[in-house]
C-alpha cells in the first residue's frame, strides 16, 4: 500500500474525508447521552450524520425487518436533489481488528431510492495525524428504485495504524432505505476488496473522539434508544 503525501490528496478524497468533524460531533453527543430529540424512535448506537442532515430522518422502524422485530430505516423528507445524502454511523475501535480482512454484510430494501448502500471507513494516525486508511461507500454497488431485502457486502483491510472504524449505511437523493442483520467479522485474505484503498493523510493531529464502541452493537436494530430525559425522570421518582 502507497501512502500520499499531505500535498498529494485529491479534491474527492478532501471531500469525502470533511464529513468525520460531524460524526464525531454527533457520536459524542450520543455518548454523552444527548438531548431528547436526538433518541425519539431511533436504534441504539446509531446517529445520523452528513451535510443534508435536517432534511432526512433516522428511525427505527418496527412494522418492517428481514429478520427479528425491527430494522433501521433512512427516509428522506420530502423531496430530494439527487445530490444530497446522509449516513447512519457508528464508530468502533480498531484494535482488535488489526492487521485483518473484514466483511460488512448487511441486508437492504429500498423504496423509490435514487441510491443507497452500505459504507466503512477507517480511520488512524500516519506521522502522528489524523488519516483516512480506508473508505468504501458501495458507490458501484447500490441499490436503486425499489428493492425487496438484498444482501450487500464490504470488504476492508484494517491496516496496523488504525484506530477507529466507522460503519453504517447512506441514502443519496429521494427516497426511503431499510437496513437489517448487519455483521462485522474477519474473512480469509484471499476473499478480495470490495474496492482499492485511498490513503488520506490530513493536515490535523489525531484526537480520539467520544462515542467509540469496543465492538459493533445492536447491529439487528432490536434496541431503541433510551430517551435520556425519561431516564432521568424515571430515577427520580
Amino acid at each position: 500500500m502507497t501512502f500520499p503525501t499531505r500535498g498529494a490528496r485529491t479534491r474527492g478524497a478532501r471531500t469525502r474525508v470533511r464529513g468525520l468533524a460531524a460524526a464525531i460531533g454527533a457520536l459524542a453527543a450520543l455518548a454523552a447521552g444527548g438531548g431528547s430529540g436526538l433518541s425519539a424512535q431511533m436504534p441504539d448506537a446509531w446517529v445520523l450524520v452528513g451535510p443534508d442532515e435536517a432534511d432526512y430522518r433516522l428511525r427505527l422502524d418496527r412494522e418492517v425487518a428481514h429478520s427479528g422485530g425491527s430494522s433501521m430505516r433512512l427516509e428522506a423528507r420530502g423531496n430530494r436533489r439527487r445530490s444530497q445524502w446522509v449516513a447512519s454511523v457508528q464508530m468502533v475501535d480498531a484494535t482488535a481488528y488489526r492487521g485483518q480482512r473484514m466483511r460488512l454484510r448487511g441486508y437492504l430494501r429500498a423504496d423509490d431510492v435514487d441510491s443507497g448502500g452500505l459504507w466503512v471507513r477507517v480511520d488512524g494516525i500516519l506521522e502522528g495525524r489524523y488519516a483516512m486508511l480506508a473508505l468504501d461507500n458501495s458507490e458501484d454497488r447500490r441499490v436503486e428504485g425499489t428493492r425487496d431485502w438484498e444482501s450487500r457486502d464490504i470488504v476492508v483491510d484494517v491496516p496496523p495504524e488504525g484506530v477507529t472504524i466507522l460503519l453504517g449505511a447512506m441514502i443519496t437523493g429521494d427516497g426511503e432505505l431499510w437496513v437489517d442483520d448487519l455483521t462485522f467479522e474477519p474473512v480469509p485474505a484471499d476473499v478480495p476488496l470490495t474496492t482499492e484503498p485511498e490513503v488520506v493523510v490530513t493536515d490535523q493531529p489525531y484526537e480520539r473522539p467520544l462515542g467509540v464502541f469496543p465492538t459493533p452493537t445492536n447491529m439487528d436494530f432490536e434496541r431503541e434508544m433510551e430517551d435520556p430525559m425519561e431516564s432521568n425522570r424515571e430515577s427520580n421518582r
